[in-house]
């Protein structure tokens, strides 16, 4: 709404605040109903005065656990002098709620502040915080793979992460989009990037979440992708159905990987998925040592070493490892059958 007001045009507040033409419409349409004329009117807003004046689903803050300002946490993370969660989080833990209230996990605590950041695409703010966010898609262009003998070609589906506070990128190729791989390309970000992101925001494929009602767009993440990521200490926030712009940043860095390595290795035969992935990763390297970055004379490695690296979550000593659950019957020899040959 500041920018509106600043006289900003539609596509340049798109492009600042990461946002959809409509949802500028939307906020154009409440400032002329509720008579918002200045930038200070915005500015004195309060979180609840915005809430009313945009509705956009959250849930009712749960009375079992002690309540905390989630915009305030927001804020002290960004600036100069921003506050690690942790020491949100440890502070939250002092405060007193009524008889019988907990405390939220950090986990949890982490989550909630990650969809405050995901949902309000009203202030520019909050939109990018130093390791909070790792926002992961499939690109729609797909690469091959030739089998040198017969000449069989592979489709391969491009994976993309991108951290957005640094446009830092990772790409890598996978023979299909299932769970397996799925997981095994978010695991090598992370390894990648040298740790994990607070909250990663996935698109909605099945691979990522489960529909919770047939004829309902609200999704829940998957139980297996849940457990992968709490093993290394994150969370998942899927994005909203039919919102793409949830995930503005996961587009951009999906075009440029479009761009800059489907599109530069198109030419380039590739006779397995290895030699393919060792052409994608160097071609990422050139992405992300790339400069000028932003209209600065930096790169999207260096804001990520000097800003973000920090602050990723340390990945666990022991590396996961896919497990396949199977229900077997006893026989009556007490023998197990595992599989047949």
């Amino acid at each position: 709404m500041s920018l509106l007001l600043q006289d900003r045009s539609y596509r340049d507040i798109e492009a600042i605040a990461g946002c959809s033409h409509r949802t500028v419409a939307k906020a154009k349409k409440v400032c002329h109903e509720h008579g918002l004329t200045a930038t200070s009117q915005v500015e004195a807003l309060s979180v609840e005065e915005i809430d009313v004046l945009f509705a956009d689903g959250r849930k009712t803050p749960s009375k079992e656990f002690v309540a905390f300002d989630v915009a305030a946490a927001v804020k002290k993370r960004t600036g100069k002098k921003k506050l690690p969660l942790r020491v949100l989080w440890a502070n939250y833990l002092d405060t007193d709620g009524t008889p019988g209230q907990r405390h939220y996990s950090y986990q949890r605590f982490c989550q909630i502040i990650g969809e405050y950041v995901e949902v309000n695409e009203l202030t520019m703010r909050i939109t990018h915080v130093p390791g909070h966010t790792m926002q992961v898609d499939w690109a729609g262009t797909k690469m091959a793979i030739f089998d040198p003998v017969t000449g069989t070609k592979t489709t391969v589906s491009v994976f993309v992460a991108s951290l957005p506070y640094s446009g830092m990128v990772f790409a890598c190729g996978c023979l299909d989009e299932k769970m397996p791989n799925w997981l095994d390309a978010h695991l090598r970000a992370f390894e990648y990037f040298g740790g994990a992101a607070q909250v990663i925001v996935p698109d909605n494929a099945s691979t990522a979440s489960n529909q919770i009602a047939r004829g309902d767009r609200a999704r829940e993440v998957n139980r297996e992708y849940r457990d992968f990521l709490e093993y290394h200490q994150t969370a998942a926030v899927p994005t909203r159905p039919v919102r793409p712009t949830d995930k503005g940043n996961v587009e951009a860095g999906v075009k440029v990987v479009t761009n800059w390595v489907i599109g530069r290795l198109a030419d380039r035969r590739f006779a397995s998925l290895d030699d393919a992935n060792d052409a994608i990763a160097a071609e990422v390297e050139a992405i992300n040592d790339r400069t000028p970055f932003r209209g600065q004379k930096t790169s999207r490695r260096e804001l990520f070493t000097e800003h973000e690296q920090s602050e990723l979550f340390d990945l666990p000593e022991a590396r996961w490892q896919p497990v396949i659950w199977k229900k077997s019957k006893v026989n009556r020899d007490y023998h197990v059958e595992i599989a047949t040959v």
